[in-house]
């Protein structure tokens, strides 16, 4: 049995290269995986975002018919560098022990082994992983151990984690306002506000980076066609055919028509008999089939019967069917939301809480969440702060997938390793509060 001993730093060094070692091996001798997501990046579809789409052309060009290989291999190295990074500085913060190193560490390295593979899987989560490692580490280092240096760093990372993910990207404003919490009291000196206007400031650069990404390849400045099409799944999925009345726009009338009829034609609608977990468990086993299937495919079938400008490019006339289609999405989340909100706000909360697995972390959680902001204004105390941090992160995850998607593992493991920290951080607190 091997002992680990502390003393001498060599130790966990050497471990620590060992298991990275296994896993990049592991990595390697396993076939690159494939999956409908991946050709549509190779493809560059409109709604696939820019960073992810970048990547792969450059492996593709550059290794050729060996690219997947290459690919998996990056992923795998780039990961567990951002995994080490997170670990060394998890583990600093959090001022942690040899037994809670290693549980920390086997939630880490858990995404590369299936089921979800994340270096084999030749989709974005390959990159996503170790950006959102480094964006957090990078992050707890500025407010925590006051490293305001490394906010350029941090913006980059940023940057290039919403290029590839951007189901992250209000994450820089719960930074922001976990800013304002430690400072408030001198929160308008000249530097804090500096800082966070730089904070808040970078949703916006993300913004314009990709509007100006699909302005210059599909000749449109506008975001990637991706996150109303699929945020409004759930409101048709529990709409009604006469929904089609709300809505003022023809075209948008048409599209709705065809989206649901053809779903009861695929019988994809719930049951009148089916309970709140029922409705959602059909909606989360048959997501893919309603919205990408379904939704997405009948609007841009719809658009391309469309005449377009003959000016248009090749590349404008291909693209804005999709376009097209995410406007009439977005019309489709607000109005049906709005006209069944009971229904959909108890389906939205069950897929929060399928995320969870059990409805009481998702409490426990919320608690946490609610219990340290209240703290952290009446006690100068980093312990609280930290403590709302992770709570915030962990929900705000969470809660962007509940609305824009279904609640799969693929989407919410980032959170793992947050939530044992969260543990970990409320467990010291107990203790140091009953020693006081």
């Amino acid at each position: 049995m091997l002992r680990f001993n502390y003393k001498n730093p060599g130790t966990e060094k050497y471990l620590l290269l060992l298991a990275y070692l296994i896993v990049l091996l592991y990595c390697l001798f396993n076939e690159p995986i494939y999956s409908p997501d991946t050709y549509s990046y190779l493809n560059a579809m409109p709604y696939r975002q820019m960073g992810y789409v970048v990547f792969f052309k450059v492996f593709s060009t550059v290794f050729g018919a060996y690219f997947d290989v290459a690919v998996v291999a990056f992923h795998a190295l780039f990961s567990l560098f951002g995994v080490h990074y997170f670990f060394k500085k998890a583990s600093k913060l959090f001022q942690l022990k040899t037994l809670l190193k290693i549980p920390l560490l086997i939630i880490l390295l858990f995404p590369f082994f299936p089921p979800l593979s994340i270096a084999n899987n030749l989709c974005s989560e390959g990159l996503g992983y170790g950006l959102y490692l480094i964006f957090i580490a990078l992050g707890m280092d500025i407010l925590f151990n006051k490293k305001q240096q490394h906010l350029k760093y941090y913006a980059i990372i940023y940057l290039l984690l919403i290029s590839i993910r951007s189901q992250f990207i209000f994450s820089t404003l719960i930074f922001a306002g976990t800013y304002v919490l430690m400072y408030r009291k001198t929160i308008f000196q000249k530097k804090h506000i500096i800082n966070i206007l730089v904070f808040c400031g970078l949703i916006l650069v993300a913004s314009l980076t990709e509007r100006t990404y699909h302005k210059m390849k599909d000749g449109f400045f506008k975001p990637t066609p991706l996150g109303y099409t699929s945020a409004s799944t759930a409101p048709i999925y529990l709409s009604e055919r006469i929904d089609y009345k709300l809505f003022e726009n023809e075209d948008y009338k048409e599209i709705f028509i065809r989206s649901y009829d053809t779903l009861v034609h695929k019988d994809l609608l719930p049951k009148p008999e089916f309970s709140t977990k029922e409705v959602y468990k059909f909606f989360h086993d048959n997501l893919p089939k309603i919205c990408n299937q379904t939704v997405r495919a009948q609007g841009v079938d719809y658009y391309l019967n469309k005449p377009t400008p003959e000016q248009w490019s090749e590349n404008q006339v291909a693209s804005y069917l999709y376009f097209e289609t995410e406007a009439a999405c977005k019309e489709f989340t607000k109005v049906l939301i709005l006209n069944n909100f009971k229904q959909w706000s108890k389906l939205y909360y069950t897929n929060i809480a399928y995320g969870f697995k059990s409805q009481l972390l998702l409490w426990f959680v919320i608690l946490a969440f609610s219990f340290s902001l209240i703290m952290s204004f009446l006690k100068d105390s980093k312990r609280y702060v930290v403590i709302f941090l992770l709570s915030s992160l962990i929900l705000s995850n969470a809660m962007f997938i509940a609305f824009a998607s279904h609640s799969i593992q693929r989407y919410l493991f980032y959170n793992y390793a947050l939530i044992f920290l969260l543990f970990i951080s409320i467990y010291n607190l107990v203790i140091r509060e009953q020693k006081s």
